[in-house]
């Protein structure tokens, strides 16, 4: 059984907020703090790149049916067979991606 103390020494080691990682540097070299580093700025970026990929998903949804029967004229059925195909590649893309990104790059 741990008592309380084994805690605090196990954690004597690890950093604090405002001290450096060892061996992290930025791009100007310096060592990067935790205090100014990350934060709601690039949070918010994230945030809104996120919800305009979303919002561009779902329009696309409301309006590439009406899209397809009406100004290239095809059928309903074959419009819906189209919108499905869409949306399976659109779901099963990111999975080949990820692999892809995994596997060559990274």
């Amino acid at each position: 059984m741990s008592t309380g103390t084994d805690i605090a020494d196990a954690d004597a080691g690890t950093p604090l907020l405002n001290d450096a990682v060892d061996g992290s540097v930025d791009y100007k070299g310096p060592p990067v703090y935790r205090s100014q580093s990350g934060g709601w700025k690039p949070a918010s970026f994230i945030i809104c790149v996120e919800m305009s990929g979303r919002f561009t998903y779902y329009w696309i949804n409301s309006d590439l049916k009406n899209y397809l029967t009406g100004h290239l004229g095809q059928s309903t059925a074959t419009a819906a067979e189209n919108v499905n195909a869409w949306f399976g590649m659109a779901s099963l893309l990111p999975i080949l991606g990820a692999f892809l990104a995994d596997s060559f790059p990274g």
